[in-house]
């Protein structure tokens, strides 16, 4: 008989060797790079905290959103050092957020901005939350843009959080909209379609949208190719030891030697989803029920 001590190790060893074998065929991320990623990485787990008085980075609270039909939260930051503004997205963190993960019915793409994506389809649940929030958050961004000429943009946010910031910076970078923005995403499940996706990679091309998963991360996974949908580029695929040398950028909307490698053995369907990998990224804890985003509002 196996010994669940022999197993984990069996498995961990897979995983060890599957990382190494991804770091050997993908380009390691800047250390410039990487730094970034743990930036993001603290203001979408501020994101979880319900009063974030001292928020990551030196920044600053401009808005909190809460909509009550959707049970859709965000934050709007303002780094005044950085003359940056972040938008960060709450992940899943309650019972309403996962009948909104499990609202998972492509339904066709109707939002602020979208003009011309012919064939497009997304997640309801996900779409739902977004165009709940879409006008409150648009017109706080452009009070504070108005406000502060020059500043920057990025959007962000971790899980459920990640994939309303890709369909949020979709809105925002639209023909229509025409906002720049750049876009970090972490342990985003599939969003849409294939021809979604692809509209993701023409607007928010390479240097614009960086989707980062982490180790066996279950959530990127759980829902499936098989459901009509597919993951937009780029991903950039994080492993232990935290930091530049152990993270990798992979080619492609589905990279087969990355994050879709190895098994994301956790809580979800058919045994896939959130597991260890998903509450820990660039080193940094983030959606931990346990924690609720506080130690991310400790301004560091």
């Amino acid at each position: 008989m196996v010994s669940s001590n022999s197993f984990s190790f069996a498995f961990q060893f897979g995983l060890l060797l599957l990382s190494e074998f991804a770091l050997a065929a993908n380009p390691q991320v800047s250390d410039e790079l990487y730094a970034r990623f743990v930036r993001y990485t603290k203001f979408s787990a501020a994101s979880y905290a319900d009063n974030c008085p001292t928020p990551p980075n030196g920044a600053i609270v401009a808005k909190f959103f809460n909509i009550a039909s959707t049970n859709t939260q965000a934050y709007l930051f303002r780094d005044d050092a950085a003359k940056e503004l972040v938008l960060a997205f709450r992940g899943t963190n309650n019972i309403p957020d996962f009948a909104t993960d499990f609202d998972q019915t492509l339904i066709a793409y109707t939002s602020v901005g979208i003009t011309d994506c012919a064939g497009c389809q997304v997640h309801e649940g996900y779409l739902k939350a977004w165009n709940s929030a879409s006008t409150e958050v648009l017109a706080a961004i452009n009070t504070q843009m108005t406000a502060n000429p020059g500043y920057t943009l990025a959007v962000t946010g971790h899980s459920l959080g990640a994939s309303l910031a890709a369909l949020a910076s979709a809105s925002m970078a639209s023909a229509s909209l025409g906002m720049n923005i750049t876009t970090y995403t972490f342990g985003q499940p599939r969003t849409g379609n294939p021809a979604w996706a692809n509209m993701i990679d023409a607007v928010l091309p390479p240097g614009k949208m960086f989707r980062v998963t982490h180790g066996n991360d279950g959530v990127p996974q759980t829902i499936t190719v098989a459901d009509g949908y597919r993951h937009h580029s780029t991903e950039f695929w994080e492993n232990e030891p935290a930091g530049a040398s152990s993270t990798v950028q992979c080619s492609g909307q589905e990279p087969a030697d990355c994050n879709n490698s190895v098994r994301g053995t956790g809580i979800g369907a058919n045994g896939i989803g959130i597991n260890a990998a998903h509450l820990k990224y660039s080193g940094i804890s983030i959606g931990n029920p346990l924690d609720g985003g506080k130690s991310a509002c400790n301004g560091s």
